[in-house]
């Protein structure tokens, strides 16, 4: 059965009333406006939460190598970019699919993807915490294709219920990870349906995880993408979406990840979630002033 209990990320916007707040901020002020409001509320983040400046940086260390200047310069810019991604997410609440798509400048590989969509067996979609990964969705539902996020079940039921609703009105469903293994059926029927199924897998706990290297020190890994396209066939294709330097968002969708099948199922496991985590390597190291990660990546 697959497992993706994450890692907890709190911080100062992952509240359940700066959720809703910012939602009904969304229908009232321009874009600009509220980009400008998180902003300043994320740069005063950044001045005051020492503990999550301090674990930005160490995060940011094993990507950049230890230079301290670089180091206070993009996790300052990480700070700030996140608070961008907030209020770009809340806009997503009162606009049509068809507006959010105005805010992408660039989707390239979707070719490569209409391809592997035409063989019939579904595709999962890996992202990272990086850059805004809600909006990836965006580019299938636009162009009709069914698409499903899977997500570990959070926390605080009220935000859990805010981040469902915004992608709701963008036609993206939304399977959540329960105690039980109904969920896993809901994802292989997805896929047995050729939708796309995307989760997150760059911020994972011990238990049931699998230790591989990832920026030259061992963390834990999912399995859960591995054992979904082992039982299913689907392709396995890694994706992001990131703010340009004009502030609208260019979307990479990744070629597929190649898989190695044996009769060894563990051994399968093992050097296939190792690839996973090479592949988002390059990708983090191109954008690391976007690695929304805040919590503990390695030390655990």
């Amino acid at each position: 059965m697959i497992q993706m209990k994450r890692s907890p990320n709190k911080n100062m916007f992952n509240y359940a009333w700066s959720y809703n707040a910012s939602l009904v901020v969304a229908k009232l002020l321009p874009l600009c406006v509220m980009r400008f409001i998180t902003r300043v509320i994320a740069e005063i983040w950044y001045l005051i939460d020492k503990n999550a400046k301090t674990q930005v940086e160490k995060n940011l260390l094993r990507v950049i190598g230890d230079n301290p200047v670089q180091l206070h310069k993009i996790s300052r810019e990480l700070f700030i970019n996140y608070g961008t991604y907030l209020a770009d997410w809340a806009k997503l609440s009162s606009m049509s699919t068809s507006n959010a798509i105005s805010f992408f400048s660039k989707i390239e590989g979707e070719d490569i993807f209409r391809k592997m969509h035409a063989n019939g067996k579904g595709i999962i979609v890996l992202a990272a915490h990086l850059g805004s990964w809600e909006f990836g969705g965006l580019v299938f539902t636009n162009s009709g294709i069914p698409f499903n996020v899977i997500t570990a079940k959070d926390e605080v039921e009220a935000i859990a219920q805010a981040r469902t609703k915004v992608r709701s009105l963008h036609n993206i469903k939304t399977i959540t990870i329960e105690d039980d293994s109904f969920f896993f059926i809901d994802i292989v029927n997805a896929l047995n349906r050729n939708e796309l199924v995307a989760m997150l897998v760059d911020r994972y706990e011990k238990k049931n995880g699998v230790l591989v290297d990832f920026f030259g020190e061992k963390t834990y890994f999912p399995k859960g993408p591995v054992l979904l396209a082992r039982t299913t066939g689907a392709s396995v294709h890694p994706a992001f979406t990131v703010l340009n330097s004009d502030r609208k968002y260019r979307t990479v969708l990744g070629p597929p990840i190649s898989m190695e099948w044996s009769e060894d199922r563990e051994k399968d496991i093992c050097v296939n979630v190792a690839k996973i985590a090479q592949a988002f390597e390059q990708y983090i190291r191109l954008y690391p002033s976007q690695w929304y990660n805040f919590a503990a990546i390695w030390d655990k």
